[in-house]
């Protein structure tokens, strides 16, 4: 079984470790998985047929392709030459916009923060009208970057427009005083665990950023919340993400598409990456 995995150059440099595990991983179950940098990538429509080259040469088609790139139309090109891709177009588009995501799920009637959506040269009027302690996020961060916490009053907005970096927004009011959320981990339709994190200071409690974090136990309430939103997408693996209310509640945050699983590996022994293989296998066995 051939697997292709799919990588930015700067992401294929910062998770050299973590790709070189995934070959690990996959030669024990009898796979080979090659890299691909999408810079070395070439693709379109040629004479009316897709097409798909690496470093200027189409290569043979691999069973299946995982993408660890944000690029949803590398993953929708993948599926129309008829390569399964993970995870697929549609989770891809939808999940790595919190708009989208936000506008997607609003009818599965699960608890999530309460959203304004503005084009990018909308932001700056927005700010100068927030009234309370918000949060404007750019509709394309991730890992808790791009994500800011806005004063009312403040006159000097420039460090968030700037670090905004023309992406269209989300407004949101402050939310969840403990300063705490969960990352729920998702291959396909189950569950394999779940972190808790805790800020150490400031209102982000991302673990790169230097947020505490725990195993956490669902409860049948929390995982009957998790499964609505499992229930809407074809997921191949995720993290969903909550924010923790006052009262102990999960209020819904985002969807990681292409998750990390440095801190699932640090507070357990879950071999993640070959669950997912495994998982994979057995689909396309």
């Amino acid at each position: 079984m051939n697997a292709w995995l799919i990588y930015f150059r700067e992401g294929a440099d910062y998770n050299h470790r973590y790709i070189e595990f995934y070959k690990e991983e996959g030669r024990k179950l009898g796979m080979k998985i090659d890299l691909l940098l999408v810079e070395e990538i070439t693709f379109g429509v040629d004479k009316n047929k897709w097409f798909l080259h690496y470093q200027g040469k189409e290569l043979p088609k691999p069973d299946f392709a995982i993408c660890r790139a944000i690029y949803p139309l590398l993953n929708k090109q993948l599926e129309v030459m008829g390569i399964p891709v993970y995870n697929n177009s549609t989770v891809s588009e939808i999940c790595n916009d919190k708009a989208r995501t936000y506008q997607y799920l609003a009818s599965t009637g699960i608890h999530m923060v309460n959203s304004t959506f503005y084009l990018n040269d909308q932001a700056e009027s927005a700010l100068k009208k927030v009234t309370k302690p918000s949060v404007m996020k750019a509709v394309n961060g991730h890992g808790g970057s791009q994500v800011f916490y806005v004063n009312p009053g403040n006159e000097n907005y420039d460090d968030i427009l700037k670090g905004l970096n023309y992406s269209d927004v989300v407004l949101q009011p402050l939310t969840g005083s403990k300063h705490q959320d969960l990352r729920v981990y998702v291959i396909g339709t189950e569950i394999i665990a779940a972190v808790l994190r805790t800020a150490k200071e400031g209102f982000k409690s991302n673990f790169s950023l230097g947020g505490e974090v725990s195993l956490y136990s669902l409860s049948e309430e929390e995982i009957g919340i998790v499964n609505k939103i499992i229930e809407q997408f074809d997921f191949g693996l995720v993290g969903i993400d909550f924010i923790i209310g006052d009262h102990g509640e999960l209020i819904f945050n985002e969807i990681e598409d292409v998750v990390g699983s440095r801190m699932l590996y640090q507070v357990s022994d879950i071999n993640i990456v070959e669950r997912y293989l495994k998982f994979l296998c057995n689909k396309h066995r």
